[in-house]
């Protein structure tokens, strides 16, 4: 009948679903064998002045930061996450100069690595205009802010 073939068939698909999620998880980088100097240096050059002007004068203070990291490698690795990932109601970040900038630091400076790298010359000419920027993206990259705030504190208690 049509409600077998349908439950046979949405069974399938949820299944699948399931498995690229447990793969999503499994295939996430660790980050353990960075040269977090060279990306702290990198974040400090450029990356930082590229979320600042996202922000475009919203301070950070009006956000509620709820995401933290313990250790270098776990705030990079949520770095990673608020940058690819979009929430809703938000435009994907990961054509913005900082999430470009930071793809090709973690490409660079992160053995093993899996991203695509991106030339930082290209992150920096953007031709498309930047969609509306709602309140929900301004959180997510106060977020970062504050996420490289740590990842750079956490190396300066050596």
């Amino acid at each position: 009948t049509f409600s077998d073939v349908l439950l046979f068939v949405l069974s399938d698909f949820f299944r699948k679903i399931f498995i690229l999620q447990l793969a999503g998880l499994v295939l996430t980088y660790n980050f353990t064998d960075c040269d977090f100097e060279k990306i702290k240096q990198k974040y400090q050059k450029t990356i930082y002045n590229d979320l600042k002007e996202y922000m475009n004068g919203a301070k950070s203070t009006q956000f509620n930061s709820t995401v933290s990291c313990n250790n270098k490698s776990d705030c990079l690795a949520e770095i990673e996450r608020l940058t690819f990932s979009a929430p809703r109601g938000c435009a994907p970040l990961a054509r913005e100069a900082f999430a470009l900038r930071t793809r090709a630091t973690f490409a660079l400076q992160c053995p093993g690595y899996s991203r695509t790298q991106t030339n930082n010359t290209q992150a920096a000419k953007k031709t498309k205009e930047r969609e509306i920027t709602t309140k929900k993206c301004l959180e997510q990259v106060s977020q970062l802010l504050g996420l490289w705030g740590r990842f750079c504190r956490t190396l300066w208690k050596r």
